[in-house]
């Protein structure tokens, strides 16, 4: 408990202030974060290291930086952001010219991650370009989802929620939720308003239940690949992925209700 509450707190102190200083200096931290959440990825399923792979591996690196960073330093046609990590990563196929070394599942496999993990930290950027409090909220709806459903589920869990996540019960995830609506809730009512105290308790409902999903599905991840964690830079929480996976849902989500408002 207490290295993950010195993790929280290391890694909520990068995020304010960077948040403070500026649009600039959040986009930089949040590319460094996608850049170990691709590495990440690629360590979980590429366990025994080849020239092939490392060599396709940094034009992943490239693509991630065109994927995250356009529209915050540089403008390119959204079609090119998709078509020059696609060139990059499915003509290598043909040179290597052995399924073993490099094949078109490994392509595919890297090509998605590049745009899920791309778009999905453009959009957080997005988010904090259109309106910081929006950005802010993300952050602060999606911890308070994770944090009270880790420590109810402790305390009172009893009811085992899903295979995906032995640790999780139906406990903590309904204390989360509701925890994180209120919280969550709160600080939409205070900063961002605009709208009614119902609308927003179910905006925020809707976003609590997908940190929640977001969690579950990068947990399938984990469990597909038989790791517990997807990193241990992050002490007591283990890498990138392991706190960003219900802020990336999140964060799609609001983007998805932001557009239908």
């Amino acid at each position: 408990m207490k290295s993950r509450t010195l993790g929280a707190i290391l890694l909520l102190t990068i995020l304010i202030f960077s948040l403070i200083i500026g649009y600039e200096t959040f986009a930089i931290v949040m590319l460094l974060c996608a850049i170990l959440g691709y590495r990440e990825l690629m360590n979980i399923r590429f366990k025994d290291k080849n020239n092939s792979i490392e060599t396709v591996r940094f034009f992943g690196y490239v693509s991630i930086i065109l994927v995250v960073w356009n529209n915050v330093f540089y403008t390119l046609d959204d079609k090119l952001t998709l078509i020059i990590p696609m060139l990059c990563l499915t003509i290598p196929i043909i040179f290597y010219n052995d399924g073993k070394k490099y094949n078109i599942n490994d392509a595919l496999y890297i090509l998605g991650v590049i745009l899920f993990i791309g778009f999905s930290f453009n959009n957080i950027i997005y988010l904090d370009k259109l309106d910081i409090h929006k950005c802010i909220l993300i952050f602060i709806l999606s911890f308070a989802t994770d944090t009270y459903a880790y420590i109810s589920g402790l305390l009172i869990g009893k009811h085992k929620l899903t295979n995906i996540s032995p640790k999780k019960t139906v406990e903590g995830s309904v204390i989360g939720v509701i925890m994180g609506v209120i919280i969550g809730g709160l600080y939409y009512y205070t900063f961002i308003g605009g709208l009614g105290i119902k609308s927003i308790l179910i905006i925020c409902l809707v976003l609590s239940i997908l940190s929640e999903i977001g969690d579950l599905i990068f947990s399938s991840i984990k469990r597909y690949f038989n790791k517990k964690d997807y990193s241990n830079l992050i002490p007591g929480h283990g890498g990138i992925l392991d706190r960003f996976d219900s802020v990336i849902f999140v964060s799609l989500g609001l983007t998805i209700i932001l557009s239908l408002l």
